[in-house]
């Protein structure tokens, strides 16, 4: 059994060393074997799959001597068969009975759901000549490292936004963080910038996306790897909609909730029902007496975080859109149950959510610019402070 080789401290070196340490697992013995996948998927050749399925699945007391980490790392594989069988219409549960309590138990042994997730697909998945595909494709080599790109970028962010929680307005080191934040989101967006250049938005629409569709176990259904499954929503949280009281987008963040990394998941929760950061300096400055040049400054550096986040959601929303676009073209052609379901992301949702949590985005920017206004303003009658 492998040991942790890091601290379980949320830090992002140490859920970067994670990344490295399960990416170059293969605890399944599986490096050569996954790499027929592509093959076998352009064949659509089901039978060989349930086969290669079979000869990789670990078996009960195998699984018991795994740590999370092996665990993960055997999710990982077992999640890209299990996504090419859906693609190609076949529940694997249905043909591989006790693939129900093996999942499970490398579920609970990771403390995310009992499939693959966006972690595996990406961060988790080995680089070079190990790297797992479906298609073996340029578009989705490139989809793949859109993620990776953003990843550890929006990670660190979300920790810097939790340290700004316990930073106070008027403190100089308020302004540093945001700036911080600032300049690694930088990196964030240009995930959304390899994805929108390199990916097809119709190859991805008429061919990767089906294998990300949920599938079947313990009786409901467990979503697959998709953009939705990024953090992106805990960045929201501590930003701006930890207050929010709009239902369809609390139930939209709770949907995705048990597919973010344990981690993020616990920084969520922390600041569940609490003040975002928005609200938070707003109330702060309103009640100011007297007016400080810091307190402006930090008020628009929080203004520049959430404009680089505005500057996300955009071309966020245009990709879907695009992508959508393609599928619905085909579905002029061939229309059926499935092709309607699959106007719609894995979790159910079109791309209508994003202009709704777009929206909602706009109105708390509006209210921190309202915020910042005011408290410039020489009839806000404020004393002034140089401090």
């Amino acid at each position: 059994m492998h040991s942790a080789p890091f601290s379980v401290e949320v830090s992002v070196t140490s859920l970067s060393q994670e990344n490295e340490y399960i990416s170059n697992l293969d605890p399944l013995k599986a490096d050569q074997l996954i790499h027929k996948l592509p093959f076998l998927n352009q064949k659509k050749d089901t039978i060989e799959l349930v086969l290669l399925l079979v000869d990789i699945m670990p078996s009960m007391n195998e699984i018991h001597t795994f740590d999370k980490y092996q665990a993960n790392a055997a999710i990982r594989d077992i999640g890209f068969l299990l996504g090419s069988l859906k693609r190609h219409q076949v529940e694997p549960v249905n043909i591989i009975p006790e693939l129900e309590d093996k999942m499970n138990l490398m579920g609970e042994k990771s403390g995310l759901p009992p499939r693959d997730t966006l972690l595996h697909y990406t961060v988790w998945n080995p680089t070079d000549f190990r790297r797992r595909t479906y298609t073996g494709t340029q578009d989705e080599q490139f989809l793949i490292e859109s993620v990776v790109v953003a990843m550890e970028p929006l990670v660190r962010c979300i920790i810097l936004l939790r340290n700004l929680h316990l930073t106070s307005l008027s403190s100089p080191e308020f302004k540093i963080i945001c700036q911080e934040i600032v300049a690694l989101f930088e990196n964030v967006i240009e995930g959304i910038v390899i994805a929108r250049r390199k990916v097809s938005p119709s190859y991805f629409a008429n061919e990767l996306r089906f294998y990300f569709d949920p599938i079947i176990l313990n009786n409901r259904e467990y979503l697959g790897p998709g953009a939705v499954e990024m953090p992106m929503f805990v960045f929201d949280h501590l930003l701006w909609s930890s207050d929010c009281q709009d239902e369809e987008y609390r139930i939209f963040k709770e949907t995705y909730l048990p597919y973010i990394h344990p981690e993020m998941r616990n920084i969520y929760l922390e600041f569940e029902n609490k003040s975002s950061m928005v609200s938070k300096v707003c109330r702060l400055a309103d009640g100011q007496v007297e007016f400080n040049s810091i307190i402006l400054d930090s008020l628009k550096s929080l203004s520049s975080c959430c404009r680089l986040l505005k500057s996300f959601r955009m071309p966020h929303k245009k990709i879907a859109e695009e992508a959508y676009a393609h599928t619905k073209k085909q579905d002029l052609t061939f229309t059926t149950n499935e092709n309607t379901h699959r106007n719609h992301g894995s979790g159910g949702y079109s791309t209508d959510i994003l202009t709704h949590i777009l929206n909602l985005t706009n109105q708390k920017i509006d209210m921190l610019e309202i915020c910042i206004s005011n408290f410039q303003a020489p009839e806000s009658g404020r004393n002034i402070s140089r401090n």
